[in-house]
């Protein structure tokens, strides 16, 4: 399990559920402080300045179409919340050591040769390793893609050293 993606996806589904519930009372405040910001003091005095009809006029969409899709919002929120949830549970974490099998063929057939171990980490500091040590690192990843074979990679290795 990684702790990371659990993490984020918890926050993104705390974060979704109140928007999504307090999203017409929000829509409502707004809506009251730009009227009474444009309003002024005589909101009573102008005709026609009663339900918003001035932001309908500016082209402002009403309440009843805003809040679904501010609301839908949320919603899809939570769902990729709960997707960075599932991804965090069902992974594992990288493993520090890989066994790689390596499988030559040839005329006579496919023929098993030892197992290598080969030691992974998820940063490489190139810079600080030395250039030997650097060397033999690429050559034992070209033989795990298999672009080399054992008897290259023993004349090889023979050669550096």
């Amino acid at each position: 399990m990684r702790i990371r993606p659990v993490i984020i996806g918890l926050v993104l589904v705390l974060i979704s559920v109140p928007g999504y519930l307090d999203t017409p009372t929000l829509m409502s405040q707004m809506v009251h402080y730009m009227m009474g910001s444009m309003m002024g003091s005589t909101t009573g005095s102008i005709p026609g300045a009663g339900n918003g009809s001035i932001l309908k006029q500016m082209g402002y969409p009403s309440r009843s179409t805003v809040v679904p899709l501010i609301q839908y919002s949320f919603v899809g929120l939570a769902l990729a919340g709960l997707g960075f949830m599932m991804f965090g549970i069902l992974t594992k974490k990288i493993a520090s050591q890989v066994t790689v099998n390596l499988v030559t063929g040839d005329a006579k057939g496919p023929e098993k040769v030892e197992a290598k171990e080969i030691q992974t980490s998820t940063q490489f500091t190139d810079e600080k390793m030395p250039a030997h040590n650097r060397s033999l690192r690429i050559l034992q990843e070209r033989l795990a893609k298999g672009e080399i074979t054992t008897n290259e990679y023993q004349n090889l290795k023979r050669l550096l050293e």
